[in-house]
Protein backbone atom coordinates (compact mmCIF):
# COMPACT_ATOMS: atom_id res chain seq x y z
CA UNK A 1 0.00 0.00 0.00
CA UNK A 2 2.71 2.49 0.92
CA UNK A 3 4.86 1.43 -2.03
CA UNK A 4 8.61 1.37 -2.18
CA UNK A 5 9.64 4.61 -3.83
CA UNK A 6 13.17 5.88 -3.47
CA UNK A 7 12.89 7.67 -0.12
CA UNK A 8 9.56 9.45 -0.65
CA UNK A 9 9.30 12.70 1.26
CA UNK A 10 6.58 15.29 1.69
CA UNK A 11 5.07 17.25 0.22
CA UNK A 12 3.36 14.58 -1.83
CA UNK A 13 1.14 14.74 -4.87
CA UNK A 14 -2.43 15.00 -3.54
CA UNK A 15 -3.42 12.23 -5.95
CA UNK A 16 -1.03 9.84 -4.16
CA UNK A 17 -2.71 10.66 -0.84
CA UNK A 18 -6.13 10.27 -2.48
CA UNK A 19 -5.17 6.83 -3.79
CA UNK A 20 -3.89 5.79 -0.37
CA UNK A 21 -7.20 6.87 1.19
CA UNK A 22 -9.10 4.95 -1.50
CA UNK A 23 -7.01 1.85 -0.72
CA UNK A 24 -7.78 2.27 2.99
CA UNK A 25 -11.47 2.60 2.18
CA UNK A 26 -11.36 -0.53 0.03
CA UNK A 27 -9.60 -2.42 2.84
CA UNK A 28 -12.46 -1.48 5.19
CA UNK A 29 -15.16 -1.88 2.51
CA UNK A 30 -16.01 1.81 2.94
CA UNK A 31 -16.79 3.48 -0.38
CA UNK A 32 -15.50 7.05 -0.73
CA UNK A 33 -16.99 9.79 -2.89
CA UNK A 34 -15.13 12.73 -4.36
CA UNK A 35 -16.43 15.00 -1.58
CA UNK A 36 -15.33 12.63 1.18
CA UNK A 37 -11.89 12.08 -0.38
CA UNK A 38 -11.32 15.83 -0.78
CA UNK A 39 -12.23 16.48 2.84
CA UNK A 40 -10.14 13.58 4.16
CA UNK A 41 -7.14 14.97 2.27
CA UNK A 42 -7.83 18.39 3.81
CA UNK A 43 -7.96 16.99 7.35
CA UNK A 44 -4.80 14.93 6.80
CA UNK A 45 -3.02 18.00 5.41
CA UNK A 46 -4.22 20.27 8.21
CA UNK A 47 -3.27 17.94 11.03
CA UNK A 48 0.06 17.24 9.33
CA UNK A 49 0.83 20.97 9.14
CA UNK A 50 -0.05 21.39 12.82
CA UNK A 51 1.94 18.35 13.95
CA UNK A 52 4.96 18.50 11.65
CA UNK A 53 5.13 22.15 10.58
CA UNK A 54 5.36 21.25 6.89
CA UNK A 55 2.76 20.47 4.20
CA UNK A 56 1.63 16.93 3.46
CA UNK A 57 0.63 17.72 -0.12
CA UNK A 58 2.20 20.05 -2.65
CA UNK A 59 -0.97 21.35 -4.31
CA UNK A 60 -3.00 24.23 -2.92
CA UNK A 61 -6.48 23.97 -1.49
CA UNK A 62 -9.16 26.25 -2.89
CA UNK A 63 -12.33 27.42 -1.14
CA UNK A 64 -15.29 26.01 -3.05
CA UNK A 65 -18.96 26.01 -2.09
CA UNK A 66 -18.81 22.73 -0.15
CA UNK A 67 -15.41 23.29 1.44
CA UNK A 68 -11.72 22.96 0.60
CA UNK A 69 -10.86 21.35 -2.74
CA UNK A 70 -7.61 20.28 -4.39
CA UNK A 71 -8.39 20.83 -8.05
CA UNK A 72 -6.22 18.01 -9.48
CA UNK A 73 -8.05 15.50 -7.26
CA UNK A 74 -11.45 17.02 -8.09
CA UNK A 75 -10.62 16.83 -11.80
CA UNK A 76 -9.68 13.15 -11.50
CA UNK A 77 -12.90 12.13 -9.77
CA UNK A 78 -15.56 14.62 -10.90
CA UNK A 79 -17.04 12.05 -13.31
CA UNK A 80 -18.14 9.99 -10.29
CA UNK A 81 -20.42 12.79 -9.03
CA UNK A 82 -21.82 11.72 -5.66
CA UNK A 83 -21.19 8.04 -6.39
CA UNK A 84 -18.40 5.95 -4.86
CA UNK A 85 -15.04 6.26 -6.60
CA UNK A 86 -14.08 3.00 -8.30
CA UNK A 87 -10.85 4.08 -10.02
CA UNK A 88 -7.53 5.57 -8.96
CA UNK A 89 -6.12 9.01 -9.71
CA UNK A 90 -3.76 9.21 -12.65
CA UNK A 91 -1.37 11.75 -14.09
CA UNK A 92 -0.17 12.41 -17.62
CA UNK A 93 3.28 11.05 -18.42
CA UNK A 94 4.75 13.74 -20.65
CA UNK A 95 7.27 11.38 -22.23
CA UNK A 96 4.85 8.64 -23.25
CA UNK A 97 1.65 10.68 -23.47
CA UNK A 98 -0.08 8.04 -21.36
CA UNK A 99 -2.10 8.40 -18.20
CA UNK A 100 -0.37 6.59 -15.36
CA UNK A 101 -1.82 5.72 -11.97
CA UNK A 102 -0.27 7.78 -9.19
CA UNK A 103 1.11 5.27 -6.71
CA UNK A 104 0.40 5.97 -3.04
CA UNK A 105 4.11 5.99 -2.18
CA UNK A 106 4.45 7.78 1.13
CA UNK A 107 7.16 7.37 3.72
CA UNK A 108 6.06 4.76 6.26
CA UNK A 109 5.39 7.21 9.09
CA UNK A 110 3.50 9.56 6.74
CA UNK A 111 1.40 6.66 5.48
CA UNK A 112 0.58 5.78 9.10
CA UNK A 113 -0.30 9.42 9.77
CA UNK A 114 -2.79 9.41 6.85
CA UNK A 115 -4.19 6.07 8.03
CA UNK A 116 -4.72 7.50 11.54
CA UNK A 117 -6.61 10.46 10.04
CA UNK A 118 -8.71 8.05 7.98
CA UNK A 119 -9.51 6.06 11.13
CA UNK A 120 -10.53 9.23 12.99
CA UNK A 121 -12.72 10.70 10.23
CA UNK A 122 -14.13 7.77 8.23
CA UNK A 123 -17.12 7.62 10.58
CA UNK A 124 -18.45 10.86 9.06
CA UNK A 125 -20.29 10.94 5.75
CA UNK A 126 -19.26 13.34 3.00
CA UNK A 127 -21.76 16.04 4.03
CA UNK A 128 -20.69 15.86 7.67
CA UNK A 129 -17.05 16.18 6.61
CA UNK A 130 -17.99 19.20 4.51
CA UNK A 131 -19.77 20.78 7.50
CA UNK A 132 -16.68 20.26 9.65
CA UNK A 133 -14.67 22.34 7.16
CA UNK A 134 -17.26 25.14 7.41
CA UNK A 135 -16.70 25.78 11.11
CA UNK A 136 -16.96 29.46 12.01
CA UNK A 137 -13.50 31.01 11.81
CA UNK A 138 -12.00 28.16 9.76
CA UNK A 139 -9.75 29.07 6.82
CA UNK A 140 -12.57 28.15 4.43
CA UNK A 141 -15.12 30.23 6.36
CA UNK A 142 -12.89 33.29 6.59
CA UNK A 143 -12.20 33.20 2.86
CA UNK A 144 -15.58 32.08 1.49
CA UNK A 145 -17.65 34.36 3.74
CA UNK A 146 -15.34 37.40 3.71
CA UNK A 147 -17.26 40.68 3.62
CA UNK A 148 -14.59 42.36 1.48
CA UNK A 149 -13.23 41.13 -1.83
CA UNK A 150 -10.06 39.17 -1.40
CA UNK A 151 -7.33 39.50 -3.98
CA UNK A 152 -6.17 35.89 -3.92
CA UNK A 153 -6.65 33.99 -7.13
CA UNK A 154 -9.25 31.20 -7.05
CA UNK A 155 -9.79 31.71 -3.30
CA UNK A 156 -6.68 29.71 -2.39
CA UNK A 157 -6.33 28.66 1.22
CA UNK A 158 -2.89 29.42 2.63
CA UNK A 159 -1.00 26.70 4.48
CA UNK A 160 -0.24 29.24 7.21
CA UNK A 161 -3.98 29.71 7.85
CA UNK A 162 -4.69 25.97 7.71
CA UNK A 163 -1.87 25.27 10.18
CA UNK A 164 -3.09 27.95 12.61
CA UNK A 165 -6.62 26.54 12.47
CA UNK A 166 -5.56 22.96 13.16
CA UNK A 167 -3.21 24.09 15.91
CA UNK A 168 -6.18 25.82 17.57
CA UNK A 169 -8.27 22.65 17.10
CA UNK A 170 -5.56 20.59 18.81
CA UNK A 171 -5.69 22.88 21.84
CA UNK A 172 -9.46 22.32 22.10
CA UNK A 173 -9.12 18.53 22.11
CA UNK A 174 -9.17 16.74 25.45
CA UNK A 175 -5.86 15.22 26.51
CA UNK A 176 -5.62 11.45 26.13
Amino acid sequence: MMGAAANPTPPYDARAVANLLLDLGDDRRLPLTQMSILKLIYFAHGWYLAARDRPLIKQDFEAWQYGPVVKVVRDEFKSFGNHPITARACRWDLLSGDRIEVKPCLATDDGKFVKDIFEAYHVYNAWQLSELTHEKGSPWDRLWNASEPIGRMSLRLRNRDIKEHFTRLAIRLPSA
